[in-house]
């Protein structure tokens, strides 16, 4: 389970690498900035590890332009001093996003990660990824594993919710932004 919980969390800061909407057909290099951005509303993501079948109904997180833009910086300053260039992204010609990036964790030992986002960010999308973990004091996050998260816009966010919110298949609630580095310091 912690192995899940960890890979999550890299594997979230990769999806939120998705910014603002870019050229909708046009082939080649495009930077986090350019990237499309989830539709604002209550999104649920179901995450398939190493070809397990997703237990549950997922998690469900609160977008909005706000968290949608934070969380796209965060993608590239993972907490716990993670050092994480940014990703790179390319639109294929099938309008299919490939993106690979790698990050330093320290102590926490490096990951590299390659994958394709293909939908439409408005109602939905699924993200394959193939990661690779070297040097982790865990021993079975080390290796290669797969992982494919499958999103679904639900609607609107519920009243009360704010961008960030999450809520996971156990029914706990956290906002992710409240554990993220400032977008002017901490991470690096």
């Amino acid at each position: 389970m912690r192995i899940a919980i960890a890979l999550t969390g890299v594997a979230l800061g990769a999806i939120a690498a998705c910014g603002k909407p870019g050229p909708a057909t046009a082939p080649g290099s495009l930077t986090a900035g350019h990237a499309p951005h989830r539709k604002p509303g209550l999104w649920r993501q179901v995450i398939a590890m190493d070809g397990t079948t997703p237990a549950g109904p997922g998690m469900q997180l609160c977008v909005d332009e706000t968290s949608e833009a934070k969380m796209s910086v965060v993608a590239r300053r993972m907490p716990g001093g993670a050092h994480c260039p940014p990703a790179r992204f390319t639109r294929n010609l099938d309008g299919s996003i490939s993106f690979s990036e790698s990050c330093d964790t320290g102590a926490h030992g490096k990951a590299a990660t390659t994958g394709v986002i293909k939908g439409d960010f408005n109602s939905g999308y699924t993200e394959e990824m193939d990661m690779r973990y070297s040097g982790s004091p865990v021993a079975a996050v080390n290796g290669e594993h797969k992982m494919t998260i499958t999103a679904t816009w639900l609607g609107p966010c519920a009243p009360g919710q704010k961008g960030g919110d999450m809520i996971l298949a156990n029914g706990m609630k956290r906002n992710i932004l409240d554990t993220q580095p400032s977008p002017t310091g901490g991470g690096d």
